[in-house]
């Protein structure tokens, strides 16, 4: 993991009183869905080579704070942990949260907010690919597809067309498989 609890924490919407350990079990899978495919393999185990060796890079040092790496790491990890921190699975099934203090979400509200994490983590993930571009030079094992739009000019920066995987409304691939919206086959 190239995040720690202190950095999520630090980097999250998470309320800094929280204990994380529950929260960091989706650090895995957040950064197989959302970093890996930006940052490729390779540039991503460097990333984790250097922070187990304790010997950052100056340029990848830069790109975990101030290009944003962990910022969107820390999103992208409450988005993907969101639905199991409002619920809980046990042997008695799944369980919401309760307490004499406070109440839990509704299924509503809690869609509200997954959509509103969900925008700010696809906006993250614009900057961060914006800024990677922007400097592509001090990272050669970034993917050339990285910074390629979609319509095979191979210029993000100055192609007018809105067709590469990093905007908005082409986002990660993998948040398909997480769409709570209708296909249009099943509205009628």
């Amino acid at each position: 993991m190239i995040i720690n609890q202190k950095y999520l924490k630090e980097y999250s919407p998470l309320s800094l009183n929280m204990n994380l350990d529950e929260v960091m079990n989706y650090v895995p899978v957040s950064e197989s869905i959302w970093v890996k495919p930006i940052l490729g393999q390779d540039l991503y185990d460097e990333i984790q080579e250097q922070i187990d060796e304790n010997d950052l890079s100056p340029e990848n040092a830069t790109l975990l704070t101030d290009g944003g790496l962990w910022q969107y790491l820390a999103y992208a990890t409450c988005l993907e942990g969101l639905a199991f921190l409002w619920c809980h699975i046990s042997e008695i099934g799944l369980t919401r949260g309760h307490s004499d203090n406070s109440d839990s979400l509704e299924l509503k509200d809690l869609a509200y907010v997954e959509n509103h994490l969900r925008r700010q983590t696809e906006f993250l993930k614009d900057s961060l690919i914006q800024w990677l571009c922007e400097r592509k030079d001090h990272y050669p094992l970034l993917p050339d597809k990285t910074c390629q739009c979609g319509c095979g000019c191979g210029n993000l920066s100055s192609c007018g067309c809105d067709s590469h995987y990093g905007k908005l409304n082409n986002p990660n691939p993998m948040k398909l498989l997480y769409s709570t919206l209708k296909k249009n086959t099943d509205i009628k």
